[in-house]
């Protein structure tokens, strides 16, 4: 697997920053523009094809070789029949299905962490959260990392809620509960690192074109800020197969470079589940309501938790509880100034949605890594997925069992081989890189798949040149392994955080809108868009944060 990824890296280190293409082009054909991702064979050639065609080139997004871009609608029909495809550039929104302040809170033995769960759990093990942002709260001192902001903000402070919210139940250690002298709020590994990727600024809106340049950024930069898992608390209604979707071929290269990737299966209830937790490969999260006991004999399904089954893979793959979760509070962002009522104290929020079964999620798998440090993101997705506490025959997904998964032994079917979306950036991947387990093994002792080298090529230096971020490296340190083995960390901010062209001008769906983007009550309502169909499919429910 170190070879694969290293060949991801050199191929994305050449663009992942940068587009020499990108300008501003004359609208020759007139008419109405629309915004897309186009990808091609490679970035050059789509960003090119966007600027023959009259359209501006916005975000350069190597990790699934395409750009985002504003072309003439009249234009997309010639870029299709040139072999690009080309889809909506669809926008998201940050929102969670309820904040109900009469909830209750909802136990972390809910997961059953097990005898051995402490106040070290996750320790070594970094958590990327591509998401709002984090704000600057006790209970993360020391391991937060700020990575790029892509929503133009440009702080990767959390002015929206949700981010905060989900690197609690990933890693707060519950430090401000501990002096406020209340309950214990504390996420699942309090002690992993967390890498925020702040993608949707205070109004909670995004892009596709944006989620997928955040994920790249994660797989270039993994093994210099420590990730192993990339937590997605997002969804993205996508009318199409997840083999033609660019989102899916984006998580997919993350999966394939190392990154356990941990997705929520939306709040669209059944028979629907959001891209990409859609993707077979990921590790999909449905909601439970505990019912506030630590017991699994009384769990039922949220009904608004998305679920969906096909004949070759049934989503999602594991439920996590998702009602009247409490976490960490953003004081004055979006979130926190909507639902007053929804606060604990000045440093807790309670809130419910699959967004929030995934950050618990994401926390279980980061300390499965830490107690099986050298296993594949396959092993991880078994693991939980293969002892997971069975609902009945007739529910998709089973109620994660932390402890059952450390223990559980490696079985064949833990290795997926589905059709591969991204196809290894041209390179000849057909499946992931890695065969066999190494669930509980001490050293990777292959780096090839299928006995061959990655398209017969080789990483021909030992050393990464050019990890420096805007030209500036991480407090002067370098990154010599891929976990981070209990040292600390001298810096908590990136030094150059600015990211050269990741504005995004002209954002908005040309004669589309929002429908109801109101606050009613403590629920968020409307979240469809109307008059937003595109070359006869319509994109319908746009949702992030889940």
């Amino acid at each position: 697997m170190r070879l694969v990824r290293r060949t991801l890296l050199a191929t994305l280190a050449v663009t992942v920053t940068a587009l020499p293409l990108a300008g501003t082009a004359a609208h020759a054909t007139g008419g109405p523009s629309v915004d897309v991702v186009v990808r091609g064979a490679s970035v050059e050639a789509a960003g090119q094809a966007v600027q023959r065609a009259g359209g501006d080139v916005g975000l350069t997004l190597a990790l699934v070789n395409g750009v985002s871009a504003h072309v003439p609608q009249s234009a997309v029909a010639g870029l299709e029949a040139e072999g690009f495809s080309v889809v909506p550039d669809a926008a998201a929104h940050v929102v969670a299905d309820d904040f109900d302040p009469t909830a209750y809170d909802t136990s972390l033995g809910a997961i059953d962490p097990g005898a051995g769960w402490g106040s070290d759990a996750g320790k070594g093990i970094g958590v990327a959260l591509v998401d709002t942002g984090v704000a600057n709260t006790p209970d993360l001192a020391g391991r937060l990392v700020r990575g790029p902001d892509f929503s133009g903000e440009g702080d990767g402070i959390d002015h929206y809620g949700h981010g905060t919210f989900m690197a609690g139940l990933i890693a707060g250690d519950g430090t401000s509960s501990r002096l406020a002298g209340g309950p214990i709020h504390t996420g699942v590994a309090p002690a992993a690192r967390v890498i925020s990727v702040k993608v949707a600024g205070a109004d909670g809106s995004t892009s596709l074109s944006k989620l997928i340049a955040g994920i790249g950024w994660v797989v270039v930069h993994q093994d210099e800020v420590g990730a192993s898992v990339l937590n997605l608390s997002f969804g993205v209604d996508a009318p199409m197969p997840y083999e033609a979707n660019p989102l899916s071929a984006a998580v997919e290269a993350a999966w394939s470079s190392g990154l356990t990737v941990v997705v929520a299966a939306g709040n669209g209830g059944p028979g629907h589940v959001t891209s990409p937790g859609d993707d077979p490969y990921v590790l999909t999260v449905g909601a439970s309501d505990p019912h506030g006991t630590v017991t699994v004999a009384d769990d039922t399904v949220a009904p608004w938790s998305g679920s969906n089954s096909s004949p070759r893979y049934d989503k999602p793959d594991v439920l996590a509880p998702g009602v009247g979760i409490v976490s960490l509070r953003a004081p004055g962002s979006t979130l926190d100034t909507a639902f007053p009522a929804a606060r604990i104290g000045t440093d807790y929020f309670r809130g419910s949605g699959t967004s929030m079964a995934t950050a618990l999620t994401s926390g279980a798998a980061a300390v499965l890594l830490q107690h099986h440090p050298f296993a594949t993101p396959d092993d991880v997705k078994g693991a939980i997925g293969g002892s997971a506490v069975s609902f009945g025959p007739k529910v998709v997904g089973g109620a994660l069992d932390l402890a059952a998964a450390d223990a559980a032994p490696w079985r064949g079917d833990w290795e997926q081989h589905y059709p591969i979306v991204f196809g290894g950036l041209g390179l000849g991947l057909h499946q992931m890189p890695w065969v066999g387990t190494r669930w509980s093994g001490t050293t990777w002792s292959g780096t090839r798949w299928s006995g061959t080298t990655w398209s017969g090529t080789r990483w021909s230096g030992s050393t990464w040149s050019g990890t420096t971020w805007s030209g500036t490296t991480w407090s002067g340190s370098t990154w010599s392994g891929t976990r981070w083995s209990g040292s600390t960390w001298s810096g908590s901010t990136w030094s150059g955080s600015t990211w050269s062209g990741t504005t995004w001008s002209g954002s908005t769906w040309s004669g589309s809108t929002w429908s109801g983007t109101t606050w009613s009550g403590s629920t968020w309502s409307g979240t469809t868009w109307s008059g937003s169909t595109w070359s006869g499919s319509t994109w319908s429910s746009a949702l992030w944060g889940l």
